[in-house]
């Protein structure tokens, strides 16, 4: 009968495949949200920020400086 495996061994095995794999992981899930789409033809062409990204900073820092400005924290 074959060893079972341990938690160890299943950890490094997934680490190691992770390791192989540079196009997966949290980083590149973050980018390819914000981000609009690489073209595939240059892959030196700059990726723009999406609209709703940009749309929904403007909004947070907007309200930031209001409520600094009303807090009288300037």
């Amino acid at each position: 009968m074959p060893d079972p495996f341990t938690v160890e061994h299943v950890h490094d095995v997934l680490r190691q495949y992770a390791r192989k794999r540079p196009d997966l992981g949290t980083r590149n899930a973050l980018v390819d949200a914000v981000l609009e789409p690489g073209s595939p033809f240059d892959s030196k062409a700059v990726r723009t920020p999406k609209r709703w990204f940009v749309l929904l900073s403007i909004l947070v820092l907007l309200a930031f400086a209001c409520f600094v400005c009303f807090n009288r924290l300037w």
